[in-house]
């Protein structure tokens, strides 16, 4: 039993840990622990968390495991992973809308800490460095989308380069065939890689691209 409460509290401590880490509490750090969180809900691998038709106003953050986000309507292409620290939702939580814009689904065992909208405004009222935070994300996630749809208007190698992987849900073969793939030159589309890595828009790892 007492092995049962230490490895309890090693999880707590460490999502606590996590939470300081979060956007939201950016400044406010040394206010956690006065704040009556809501408890956190787990969810199994495969298990939807948010659907099209099923979601929650409210902030999610991922305290342990991973998820995914996918296209609404059944699509299977990957558009976002979510790792320890990662929030969704933003958008969705003071919005009129009934109908979420994709699918997240858990792809290991999860926990996640829901914070719904009468509990973000109770925060922004006590603490309104948190409303400052909640606007500047939202001002950094607009930015980001409008670059995405800069992207794909565009026909130079940046837009091609980004149009194939978003539509291709990544790559993991050798440069030189997705240069043939895309029609460019293995210089012109190392270069392109660079850029949009340093803008966010992808990572590679393990030989890997993946589409943020």
């Amino acid at each position: 039993k007492r092995n049962s409460f230490n490895k309890v509290r090693a999880e707590m401590n460490k999502e606590n840990a996590l939470l300081r880490t979060c956007f939201l509490f950016r400044g406010v750090e040394n206010e956690l622990d006065t704040l009556v969180l809501p408890e956190a809900e787990s969810f199994t691998k495969g298990e939807a968390i948010y659907t099209e038709y099923t979601y929650r106003r409210a902030l999610g953050i991922l305290l342990s495991g991973k998820a995914a986000a996918l296209p609404g309507g059944g699509g299977k292409t990957i558009l976002n992973r979510f790792s320890p620290g990662a929030v969704f939702g933003a958008a969705a939580v003071f919005s009129s809308e009934n109908i979420y814009v994709s699918r997240i689904v858990a792809e290991s065992s999860c926990r996640v800490l829901f914070l719904d909208e009468p509990f973000l405004r109770a925060l922004f009222r006590a603490h309104p460095e948190t409303a400052e935070n909640y606007i500047v994300f939202l001002s950094e996630r607009i930015r980001f989308l409008n670059e995405k749809v800069t992207l794909f208007t565009k026909e130079d190698a940046e837009g091609r380069v980004y149009d194939f992987l978003r539509r291709n849900g990544g790559y993991g073969e050798s440069m030189a065939a997705l240069a043939r793939r895309i029609g460019i030159g293995r210089t012109t589309l190392y270069r392109t890689l660079n850029e949009l890595e340093q803008k966010k828009m992808l990572v590679r790892k393990d030989g890997k691209i993946e589409v943020l």
